[in-house]
């Protein structure tokens, strides 16, 4: 660890805005997590070995726009991630909103609310969901901690 006048100056910065001390022990976590998470949904891609739906029934642009939105949410999340490796406030904000925002589409396809299928909800997809959304929970409290919500 470097003790630099500007590293000083820095830190110095952050506990005058309200900052902890040190966002590493949470933030750096976090990124972690988030890039664990978008990884478990990238191989749950219709069509792959896990995802085996039949998703014909859904018209072409719901399919297409849940797809655009779920890769949206990729891009966050991994924007998000990175930026929590780089202890940025800014990401930290991200990071809970890609919690969110994987929580939601995990209780919409469990709820059995979108994407509707003829098709079960294979098991492993199920346990790979539900897992996921831990991860979330777990990205969006280190998030939290590291801004000094709670």
């Amino acid at each position: 660890m470097s003790f630099s006048s500007t590293n000083i100056h820095r830190t110095i910065k952050r506990v005058e805005a309200g900052w902890p001390d040190d966002t590493r022990p949470f933030f750096h976590p976090a990124g972690k997590l988030l890039l664990l998470l978008v990884l478990t949904f990238i191989a749950l891609v219709p069509g792959g070995p896990i995802e085996t739906r039949n998703f014909s029934g859904l018209g072409g642009s719901a399919f297409w726009g849940f797809d655009l939105v779920l890769v949206l949410l990729g891009f966050g999340a991994i924007t998000s991630a990175i930026g929590l490796l780089r202890d940025s406030k800014t990401a930290a904000i991200g990071g809970i909103i890609a919690g969110w925002g994987y929580i939601f589409v995990v209780l919409l396809d469990l709820g059995h609310v979108f994407p509707t299928t003829p098709d079960p909800i294979p098991v492993l997809l199920g346990v790979i969901e539900i897992l996921g959304a831990i991860l979330a929970v777990y990205v969006i409290v280190l998030c939290h901690r590291g801004l000094g919500h709670i």
